[in-house]
């Protein structure tokens, strides 16, 4: 204690000088790891940037091949990738099409008697009298296309109403033969008439049918040379595609093309929307000086952000341009900053962007500046490094100090209560001994029992004492059902000895549960049944757990043998397989004896066996439940009980899930 009192107040004379030395090499290596981990973290941006393009590069030609196109990766930080070769845009290519400006919606309003057709379409007394108005006014030739058009969607919403879905198709082909038609709510009804016509074909239940019309409706946007609407043909095309993904007659195969063919088609669209609305930066952005010798060139106009890989980058005259996400941007390079960051707590730095808000760190309210850096990033951010307080300086000496003391102080509590608890491990450890004592008394008894009734039963046999065949099967049956008594008792021990030995001797493999729970169900579903026992079991598929199959075996099965065997007739047990949420739950439910609060704490000991005559009656070694706890343990699972007694048990073992 003194000589440890003498070195303190030794080194409290130099500490001053050796704080302010660390903390200058500290804020050294603050800044150096600040950078670095940023210009990694956009390298890593750039890189995944790269590889989503030359998925892109891969895609079918044709949109409707979509379908056997692989599913796109999202970068974290990008919204949208635009590929260029030789200065053309090569995706999206449906891009390439030309935005169509359409006048605005003609008509504010319907007039006075298209307004009292459709009032009397509404009511169900005059809707004869408006499709016999409508029909008359569908033929009468001095009317204008637009009201005429008006009056056969009268008779199609007529149709509708009438469940005449024939009918209200042949008058959509009418409409679908004049395109471009307009109606007083929207420029153009083309996409509205289409999705009319899709949803009857479904309400049809002509499914096939409805596929094909959405594809050939595909088919003629892609042939179209400009865009009309691309909200409109977003909305029809989604809505239809979502439609036929829930059909449930729908192969597999045909599932997988759709559901790439909605996602590739809404990608196209969206970064079409996206291209058109910032064509000049786009173009200023390909066309701009590359000045940095990475191959990446960031632009930015408002709030909106691009940046251009080239050469060296990308090989020969590929060229890529992705809108930046500015917040998914943003929050990925401040996270990592942050984690960089927290190892060095002890030096006073802030992070601001342009508009000088504070995006990580703290301003002091009166220290001077160091340092002050610009990154080289897509954000124009600023570090600020600042210089440490005097008064922490000789705060943070006087923290040494007392935490040597204190070091000492706890050393010495570290041995009385290490003492305390090396007492306490060797009684726990006696007590062990007493109980693997009692355990091998058991086992003698147990192994005893079974192989002097099988020597009995065979010497008989073997001695040609039992003479009726009837004898002969029922001594054979009683042989049998003792050698399973002794393979079970030995599997027990031989589980336990493997258990022991730690992960080491697992095989390691990712399994279905429900599968393996299942197979053990099958195994020992007729004890149960003999017994008088009901069961009610339920296995969700694909319950896929990492983990071994033997020991995941032996955990199942210990658990349904002892809902068995403490069970009695007429009793219910209950087995569940199923996914909660990241979990893969196991679950045995009996209305057996149940187990004692006092006794729910020691039962998965090893040796452990509940003291009540129902439990001491039972055949058994003691260590089932005791390897269901190693296995749950060295599988990373959760293990919970609730059970009252004379009420039974519920069992839950809770496994990380893997996909």
């Amino acid at each position: 204690m003194a000589i440890l009192s003498y070195l303190s107040f030794r080194n409290i004379q130099n500490e001053n000088y050796l704080i302010q030395k660390n903390f200058d090499e500290s804020r050294v290596s603050l800044q150096k790891e600040l950078e670095d981990a940023l210009e990694k973290e956009q390298s890593k941006i750039f890189q995944e940037a790269k590889a989503a393009s030359l998925f892109l590069y891969e895609l079918p030609k044709s949109l409707l091949e979509f379908g056997n196109a692989a599913n796109f990766k999202d970068v974290n930080g990008i919204e949208a990738i635009f590929l260029y070769n030789n200065g053309t845009l090569v995706y999206p290519d449906i891009s390439s099409k030309m935005l169509s400006h359409t006048s605005s919606f003609p008509d504010a309003k319907p007039s006075l008697a298209e307004s009292a057709l459709y009032q009397s379409e509404q009511e169900s007394s005059k809707l004869q009298e408006a499709e016999f108005a409508r029909e008359m006014l569908a033929r009468n030739p001095l009317l204008t296309p637009k009201e005429q058009t008006q009056n056969i969607l009268g008779l199609v919403r007529i149709a509708y109403k009438k469940k005449d879905f024939n009918e209200a198709l042949r008058l959509l082909k009418i409409l679908e033969s004049r395109p471009k038609q307009q109606g007083y709510l929207h420029s153009d009804l083309t996409h509205s008439i289409n999705l009319l016509h899709f949803d009857i074909l479904v309400k049809m239940k002509k499914h096939q049918e409805a596929e094909d019309f959405c594809l050939s409706v595909l088919n003629q946007f892609l042939q179209e040379k400009t865009i009309e609407d691309i909200p409109a043909t977003k909305f029809f095309f989604e809505t239809a595609f979502t439609q036929i993904l829930s059909f449930e007659n729908l192969k597999q195969e045909k599932r997988e093309a759709f559901w790439n063919l909605r996602g590739n088609f809404n990608r196209q669209l969206n970064y079409t929307d996206i291209l058109i609305h910032n064509q000049e930066l786009f173009q200023n952005t390909l066309h701009g000086e590359n000045l940095s010798k990475s191959g990446v060139l960031f632009r930015s106009e408002g709030n909106v952000t691009l940046f251009r890989m080239s050469y060296p980058m990308l090989p020969g005259n590929q060229v890529v341009i992705a809108k930046v996400d500015n917040n998914a941007y943003q929050s990925r390079i401040l996270d990592k900053l942050r984690i960089t960051a927290q190892r060095w707590n002890n030096v006073p730095f802030s992070i601001t962007d342009a508009k000088d808000s504070l995006l990580l760190g703290a301003i002091p309210d009166s220290a001077n500046v160091i340092t002050q850096v610009s990154f080289n990033a897509a954000p124009s951010w600023q570090l600020s490094l600042y210089e440490k307080d005097v008064g922490e300086i000789r705060k943070e000496s006087r923290h040494r100090m007392f935490l040597m003391y204190g070091l000492l102080f706890f050393s010495l509590i570290t041995v009385i209560f290490g003492s305390f608890f090396m007492l306490r491990f060797f009684i726990q450890e006696h007590k062990l001994l007493a109980m693997k004592a009692n355990f091998l008394s058991s086992v003698s008894h147990e192994l005893k029992t079974p192989l002097t009734s099988i020597k009995m039963f065979a010497e008989m046999m073997a001695r040609g004492r039992v003479m009726k065949v009837e004898k002969v099967q029922e001594y054979s049956s009683l042989i049998n059902k003792e050698a399973s008594r002794l393979e079970n008792l030995i599997g027990a021990i031989l589980n336990y000895t493997r258990m022991e030995h730690g992960t080491g001797a697992f095989k390691w493999e990712k399994l279905d549960f429900s599968v393996c729970a299942k197979k053990v169900f099958e195994a020992v579903e007729d004890i149960g049944v003999e017994k008088g026992l009901s069961f009610k079991t339920h296995f969700d598929p694909n319950v896929y757990v990492m983990g071994d199959y033997t020991a995941l075996y032996s955990l199942a099965q210990n658990l349904i043998e002892n809902a068995i065997k403490y069970t009695n007739a007429p009793g219910d047990i209950e087995i569940k397989v199923y996914n909660e949420d990241d979990r893969a739950v196991f679950s045995v439910i009996d209305t057996g004896v149940g187990i004692p609060s006092s006794e729910q704490k020691n039962i998965f000991n090893d040796f452990y066996r509940v003291g009540d005559e129902m439990t001491r009656s039972t055949k058994g070694s003691g260590l089932g439940l005791a390897i269901v706890k190693r296995v749950a343990e060295t599988h990373k699972a959760t293990i919970s009980l609730v059970s009252k007694p004379g009420k039974g048990s519920n069992f839950t073992v809770r496994f990380r899930k893997v996909d």
